[in-house]
């Protein structure tokens, strides 16, 4: 079993490392915004799980990479399968960062669960925010990499549907790349 584990694991990351390098040679080519540092480029429940759950930073929720709000963004950050949901006013490098600002305003916790459903990965949480019992579903559609405009900072993640309460809206779930 553990001999197996570790087979699977050189056998991802040398995937993953021909994914980079693809990335990489194209990445002068039509302005393209691919990058390397993307560690799990695939949609799979357990690429994704693993890209979120061993993240120490700060995963955004927004309608797209450039999004503005006056309100703020969500900011996830996720500790195993439980989930702290922050607002916060702007995109961070990471999440000493936005501590160090004082940008953290916690609006609750909530537990995650990874589905596959078909070959769709489902991301379930619940909990409370601000008090209030609440319910939502990320369902993962594809990979993202790009660089948000107003802050210059470079994005990874994942395009998703949200529904909130059987309102389903087109999103990102993105976190700030090294740079």
């Amino acid at each position: 079993m553990k001999k197996t584990r570790v087979l699977t694991a050189l056998l991802s990351l040398v995937a993953v490392m021909a994914i980079g390098l693809a990335g990489c040679s194209n990445s002068g080519q039509n302005g393209s915004n691919q990058q390397a540092s993307f560690k799990n480029q695939t949609t799979k429940k357990a690429d994704v799980k693993s890209t979120l759950t061993k993240s120490k930073q700060l995963w955004y929720v927004a309608g797209n990479v450039n999004a503005k709000s006056n309100s703020g963004l969500e900011a996830y950050r996720f500790n195993g399968n439980k989930v702290t949901v922050y607002n916060v006013d702007k995109l961070y490098k990471s999440y000493n960062a936005a501590k160090k600002a004082d940008a953290l305003s916690k609006a609750g916790t909530l537990t995650a669960t990874f589905k596959t459903k078909g070959k769709q990965t489902l991301i379930k949480f619940k909990g409370k925010l601000s008090d209030i019992p609440m319910t939502q579903k990320f369902t993962v559609k594809k990979t993202l990499t790009g660089t948000n405009k107003s802050t210059k900072l470079k994005v990874a993640g994942y395009h998703i549907s949200r529904n909130v309460d059987e309102d389903v809206t087109k999103a990102v779930l993105m976190k700030v790349t090294n740079n």
